[in-house]
Parts: C-alpha cells; structure tokens; sequence
C-alpha cells in the first residue's frame, strides 16, 4: 500500500494549522525578485444548467514552476501553464474565456495572473464556488486584489519582524510538530492487516441489497400511458417509444434507470417494480406524483459490497481515532498532572475542571442513600 493511502486524517489538522499561519496569501503567487513561483494550472469547465450555459471552475492543478528573478523568467512561466491548460470553448454574456493563464491585474507591480483568481475561488465556501463564474469571478477578484494590497502595506511595515509575529509562528509551529509527531506515531501503530481484518469484519455485516434496472416512460395521463402500452403490445419497441414519446429526462437514454435499490424510488415506482419478473412489461400503467409510468424491468442483481481499496480511507480513519485515543491514554499516565479549578485552586474531589461539583442524579443518589 502506498505512503498517500497511509496518510490519515490527522494530516487535515496540518493543512488547517497552515492555513491559518498563512492565511488567504497562501494561495497567491507573490511575484518578487527573491521569491520563486509555483504556477498552477487551472481548467474551467462548463456544466450544463437546463441550458443555461452557466460556466464553473472546474479545478485548480500544481505544477512545479520556475525562478522568477527576472521578468523573462516569469513569461516563461506563464508560456509553460498556457501550453498545459485545457482548452474548451466557454462563452460568458458573450465573452469567450481564452486558455492560458493570463495577467488580469497588477498591484504595485506585482502580477496577479488568471489563476490566482481560480486557485482563490478554490478556497471560498462551497455554496458559493457552485455558482455561475460569471458571478463568482468577479467577487474572487476583487479580494485577491484587497489581499495583495494588505500584503503589501504588512510588507511594508516588515510585520514579520515585531515579538507578536514571531510569537504566533511560534504556536504555529508547535502546531505542526505535535500533529506531525501525533501522524508518525499513528501511522506506524496501523499495518495494512489491521485494515484488511476490519474490512473482514465490515464486510460480513453488510446486508445483501438487491437492486433492480429498469426502463420507464412517463406520460403527463393515462390515457397516453394506455396509448403506448398498444403499441408496445403490437410490437412497438420500448426503447424507441421512450424516446419518442416519454417527457421524463431519461428519454434520450431510452428510459434508462439504471440500477436501484427498492428504498431509492417513490413507494407507488418501487412496489411495482420489485414485483416484477426480469424481462416483464407491466400491462397496466403505474401513476405516481410524476406522473404516469409505463414499466420494462431489465434486470436483477444484488448490489456490490465495496472493496477493499474502497473502504481503506474510511476503515484507517476509524483505526486512527482507535489508536490517537489509546496512546492519549498511555501518555497521560506517566504524566504528572496537576489540575486547579478556573481560579487556579486547589480542585474538590468530585468537581469539574471549572471547580463544580455535578449534582447527583437520582438514581445515583438512591444507590447512595
């Protein structure tokens, strides 16, 4: 098994930490003499919204970049990414967005390039990177430009010399040591037959689910449902009458459904189709808050157990917490721990870490009477 599937959650409380040392700036490319650069590649594509053409950002891909000591180094760099970016056709209210990774503003000086743009709208909410480019751009601009601007005016103050700066790097260094020292030791407590073992055990306990593929087409009434039940009945076929006449969005996939469990569609759809034999047109139409349903199933199955590899992030992220909480455990007790209440006195025997004695519940108290 490879060192990127042995990686466990832990290593997200890193990323965290990082961010928060870095804060948004991380995600920009500071283009000064003394700095190198590390272009990315960003690809924006076009999701289909009821035909609306509405573009996404796609995705924002790391690739190594080059030193940018000079401006014909930089050029350079943004010449490699152009020649790496995908390039599709997207139209936004009549302006087409051309590949590569273009400057579209300048601080001071210093570049902000498409992608800057793109890698930010990578880090905002989800919500909000799902909406139209044509209107998340424009907002995610705006701020890389407000952050470049406070970067500089930090910079200018050299911030990173002051006692605060060096105190908060230095809790966020601790940081990084504790979780780092926390992933070692994890890790080499999880061997690749504790996964496989836990698989087993997982694997046992899965309930068989029997899933079903079926095609439909759906009508508005059942006088058109009874309609296309004649023509099947005088040898029309079914795929081709789905397409033709059915107003649900599998008609171009010949009302394909795929495949099913019974608890994954309308009740009044899931009676009738798993009462069914594989191969059955049903002679009556089926209505349900869709409309009306006229039903071929297709095939019978039961449904796969996930495999191994499939399960392996969420069996040693189990394992994980399993370990991090028995060695917190065997820590604490060659510990020496001296705990007070929020005042800093001596604690009660029975009091919380803030000094408060809980109430007995009265079970408890019964058993002590």
């Amino acid at each position: 098994m490879s060192d990127q599937k042995k990686k466990t959650p832990l290593i997200a409380i890193v990323a965290a930490v990082l961010l928060v040392a870095a804060g948004t700036t991380a995600y920009f490319v500071q283009k000064s003499p003394n700095t190198s650069d590390a272009d990315q590649v960003a690809s924006v594509s076009t999701e289909d919204q009821a035909g609306t053409g509405d573009e996404k950002v796609a995705a924002v891909d790391t690739a190594a970049g080059n030193s940018s000591d000079s401006r014909k180094n930089r050029n350079d760099n943004r010449k490699n990414v152009e020649a790496t970016v995908p390039q599709p056709a997207i139209n936004a209210e009549g302006i087409q967005v051309e590949p590569g990774n273009p400057i579209v503003a300048k601080v001071d000086g210093k570049e902000i390039t498409r992608t800057d743009v793109y890698r930010f709208i990578q880090t905002m909410p989800q919500n909000v990177q799902q909406l139209p480019a044509v209107s998340v751009y424009p907002i995610a601009m705006e701020q890389v430009v407000n952050t470049r601007i406070v970067q500089t005016q930090a910079d200018k103050a050299d911030i990173e010399q002051t006692p605060e700066f060096k105190r908060e790097i230095e809790v966020v260094k601790q940081q990084i040591a504790r979780n780092l020292y926390l992933q070692k030791q994890v890790d080499a407590k999880i061997k690749d037959n504790m996964i496989k073992d836990e698989y087993k055990k997982y694997s046992k306990n899965i309930p068989a689910v029997e899933e079903r593929n079926a095609r439909h087409i759906l009508l508005k009434t059942e006088d058109k449902a009874k309609a296309v039940l004649e023509k099947l009945n005088k040898g029309g076929k079914f795929e081709e009458l789905a397409k033709e006449l059915s107003v649900g969005p599998t008609a171009p996939k010949g009302g394909d459904l795929g495949y099913f469990a019974k608890t994954e569609m309308v009740t009044e759809f899931s009676d009738a189709v798993f009462g069914m034999k594989k191969g059955e047109t049903l002679k009556k139409p089926v209505k349900t808050q869709f409309g009306w349903h006229v039903i071929k199933l297709v095939d019978v199955r039961e449904r796969a157990k996930p495999t191994l590899e499939q399960m392996t992030p969420a069996i040693r992220a189990e394992l994980s917490r399993k370990v991090l909480d028995n060695l917190i455990k065997e820590w604490r007790k060659d510990a020496k721990i001296e705990q007070f209440d929020i005042n800093g006195k001596p604690l009660k025997a029975g009091a919380n870490a803030i000094g408060i004695i809980p109430p007995k519940s009265d079970a408890k108290q019964k058993q002590d009477g």
